[in-house]
C-alpha cells in the first residue's frame, strides 16, 4: 500500500524517541501514525514491541493480536501473543499458540533461569511449565524480589548456558512473577560442617518439604555489558564433592519456609543429628 512521505517520517521519527528510550514519545507518535493511516502494520508491530519489553501485558497482547491480522504468518507475533495470553491469563489462547509452535511437551529437567537486578546477575533452577511459565526450584536471594516456588514468566529464548558437571544447561530470562509463593526466605551461618553434615541438613529440608541452598555457592557477578554477547556461567556444585570430608570454617545457607517454626524445628534437629552448629537466622 501506498504510505505518504510525511507519514513514513513520522514513523522514522517515532523509532529514533525508542532507540533514545524516549518511551512517550515514541508511544504518542506512533499511535498517531495509526489513526492517519490504520491499515498499516508497522505502527502496531512497534507499540507490540515496546510493550511487551516493558512487559505491559495488555497492550502487547492488544497490539500483537493487530498485527496478525495484517501478518498472519509472522512467527514473532504469535510467540509474543502466546506471552502475553499467558501473563493475562487467557488460557486457552495461549494453549492454542503453543499447539502452533509444536510446544506440547517440554524437558522435565531443571533448566537454568537468570534474574538480573541491581546491576547483577543470578543463576537459579527453574522447572518449565509450558513456553512462558516456570517454576523456581532454587531460593533466590531476597534483593531479587523472587521467592523459592514462584511461578515466573519467562522467554524461552536460550540467553546463555550455564556449564554444570561439565554439561551446557540453557539458561532463559525471567520476564515477572506469574504466581507468588507462600514460602518466606530465611538464611543463617553453619559452621565447621562437612560435606556429610551438610547433605544431612539438605536432606531433613528435603524431608520436611522445605527448599535448601548454599549461598555461598550461588551463581551471582555482574552482568555483562555487552547485551549481545551469549555467555556460558560457570557454577560450582550445590555440595562439595563426596571425599571432601575438611569442614568448613563456616558456610552461609538459605531455607524456604512458610514460618520459622519449620526453620528452627530442622536446625534444632540437625544439630542433635549431625553434631553441627548454626547462628544469626535471619528472616527475610
Amino acid at each position: 500500500m501506498y504510505i505518504p512521505p510525511d507519514h513514513q517520517q513520522l514513523f522514522e521519527e517515532a523509532e529514533r524517541y525508542w532507540k533514545l528510550g524516549d518511551v512517550y514519545h515514541a508511544v504518542k507518535l506512533h499511535k498517531r501514525i495509526i489513526k492517519l493511516v490504520p491499515d498499516w502494520h508497522p505502527p502496531y508491530l512497534a507499540l507490540a514491541r515496546i510493550y511487551h519489553q516493558r512487559r505491559e501485558w495488555k497492550p502487547s497482547f492488544y497490539y500483537f493480536k493487530k498485527t496478525i491480522a495484517f501478518l498472519p504468518d509472522l512467527r514473532e507475533g504469535w510467540w509474543c501473543l502466546g506471552i502475553a495470553a499467558t501473563a493475562l491469563k487467557k488460557t486457552r489462547i495461549a494453549r492454542n499458540v503453543w499447539s502452533k509452535f509444536g510446544l506440547s511437551e517440554l524437558p522435565n529437567t531443571p533448566e537454568g533461569l537468570r534474574l538480573t537486578y541491581d546491576g547483577t546477575f543470578e543463576i537459579l533452577w527453574m522447572s518449565a511449565i509450558d513456553p512462558a511459565r516456570a517454576k523456581i526450584l532454587s531460593i533466590p536471594h531476597p534483593a531479587s524480589g523472587f521467592r523459592f516456588r514462584d511461578e515466573v514468566l519467562y522467554e524461552r529464548k536460550p540467553i546463555g548456558h550455564h556449564i554444570v558437571a561439565r554439561k551446557r544447561v540453557p539458561v532463559y530470562a525471567e520476564m515477572g512473577v506469574f504466581k507468588t509463593s507462600h514460602y518466606r526466605t530465611y538464611s543463617c551461618l553453619i559452621h565447621d560442617a562437612s560435606a556429610k553434615q551438610i547433605q544431612q541438613l539438605e536432606r531433613l529440608c528435603y524431608d520436611a518439604r522445605l527448599g535448601f541452598e548454599i549461598w555461598s555457592n550461588a551463581a551471582r557477578g555482574m552482568v555483562i555489558d555487552n547485551p549481545q554477547a551469549f555467555p556460558e556461567y560457570y557454577g560450582r556444585s550445590i555440595l562439595p564433592h563426596e571425599q571432601e570430608d575438611t569442614p568448613r570454617d563456616h558456610a552461609l545457607i538459605a531455607i524456604a519456609s512458610q514460618n520459622q517454626a519449620e526453620v528452627l524445628h530442622v536446625l534444632d534437629a540437625w544439630e542433635v543429628i549431625a553434631l553441627g552448629q548454626y547462628s544469626d537466622l535471619r528472616g527475610y
